[in-house]
């Protein structure tokens, strides 16, 4: 079901900002990439010192994955669902204070060694259950049952959030086996969502380069089933065996799987076009990501080098480019990256790179790669900024709601 509203443009900046999810979250997702990894950096070295109630290590996993992947999963998903339901955007009072529990989280745990537990744990939550109230109310409404399984997904990262926050409070938990069920999540996310539109985008834009194309991207079959099907296996062994031998391998096999869908999409096609490589190249993270996470099982010394291959080369890459693509969309602005963003994605990439090879090459390297890949990546995310900043605060050129 598509339907296209017209109506008068907010007038002010907060009307503007606060009149779709992805406008002030997708802001969010560029200041939580520059300044997260701004603090992360000279924290970890020891150049500074933040009052954190848990190590610094488990404070960068958990806002990297929660903070800054769990902010673009909200700006997509809100986007998203007004297309899905024929709804008007969440926006307004309620779109405000989805945003403000977001930041508050970011604040709480920066501070969480010198606040209760429970409060650090309340309102770090909120934004996910928030989130998922808001997506399920549209989803509900609009009688779409099909999209039901988005509020579970939902559902399920905010209890992750809490296993997180319990396992930092009970010694005798392990808050790693959120972390690892953060990963995997997004993983699948990637690996469902990213898998259908990828090919669906490409073709099209296949499609519109030349309507007699006969060398289109594979549609979704029996490989697609078995690489996610597979993938969710590898996930479920990894979570809760984390060190078993089959759970290296179900990762590899599973990156290999990814691998082989992207080989059918056809994307060597589209390498002109940035907001569809892009896509590719994340896929292509993902599964070289999966295959490296495998790695490290079996040998412990490459260290977090699958962790920052999937987080680094195939959340961040993703995540960037579904961000480009959906502002211009929904602003009804043309398709097209720009010199700015063709450069950010390919400085995300090398970051990846750099930050995998820190574990990889000699140890007199290591905080050279690792200043690398943190310069890399900050510059990528600037450069993000300095590109949807004005997009994402200014009026689109014409007022359209779902149906765009």
């Amino acid at each position: 079901m598509s339907f296209v509203f017209f109506e008068s443009q907010p007038k002010s900046f907060w009307g503007v900002l606060l009149s779709n999810g992805f406008r002030p979250l997708f802001l969010c997702v560029g200041l939580a990439g520059l300044l997260l990894i701004a603090l992360w950096i000279p924290l970890f070295a020891g150049h500074i010192t933040l009052p954190l109630g848990m190590s610094s290590i488990l404070w960068h996993a958990h806002e990297m994955l929660f903070g800054f992947v769990g902010a673009a999963m909200g700006g997509f998903l809100l986007a998203a669902v007004s297309k899905w339901t024929g709804r008007f955007p969440v926006s307004g009072g309620a779109l405000a204070l989805l945003v403000v529990l977001w930041m508050s989280g970011r604040i709480v745990m920066l501070l969480s060694g010198t606040l209760p537990a429970w409060l650090v744990a309340t309102v770090d939550v909120s934004y996910g259950l928030c989130l998922a109230a808001l997506v399920g109310r549209e989803i509900i409404a609009s009688g779409n049952r099909r999209n039901y399984k988005v509020i579970v997904l939902l559902l399920v990262f905010a209890a992750l959030k809490v296993v997180f926050h319990c396992a930092v409070a009970l010694p005798e938990w392990d808050p790693n086996i959120a972390i690892r069920g953060a990963v995997m999540q997004i993983c699948m996310m990637l690996s469902l969502i990213g898998g259908r539109i990828t090919p669906a985008f490409t073709r099209n834009y296949l499609m519109k380069q030349n309507p007699a194309l006969t060398l289109a991207p594979a549609a979704f079959g029996r490989l697609d089933i078995a690489a996610t099907l597979t993938l969710l296996a590898a996930a479920l062994s990894w979570i809760a065996l984390p060190t078993a031998v089959f759970s290296a391998y179900l990762l590899m096999v599973a990156g290999l799987l990814q691998i082989m869908r992207l080989v059918r999409w056809k994307g060597w096609l589209a390498l002109d076009e940035p907001l569809l490589w892009i896509l590719h190249l994340g896929f292509v993270w993902l599964g070289l990501g999966l295959v490296l996470l495998g790695a490290g099982v079996l040998d412990s010394s490459l260290g977090s080098v699958g962790f920052h291959g999937l987080g680094i080369g195939a959340m961040a890459s993703m995540i960037l480019g579904v961000a480009s693509r959906a502002a211009l969309g929904h602003t009804q602005r043309p398709l097209v990256a720009g010199k700015l963003m063709t450069v950010a994605f390919m400085l995300l990439s090398g970051a990846a790179v750099l930050r995998i090879l820190v574990s990889l090459l000699a140890a007199s390297l290591y905080w050279p790669l690792l200043y690398g890949a943190a310069l890399l990546w900050l510059a990528g995310m600037l450069l993000f900024c300095i590109r949807y900043v004005p997009i994402l605060v200014k009026p689109a050129p014409s007022w359209r709601y779902p149906g765009a």
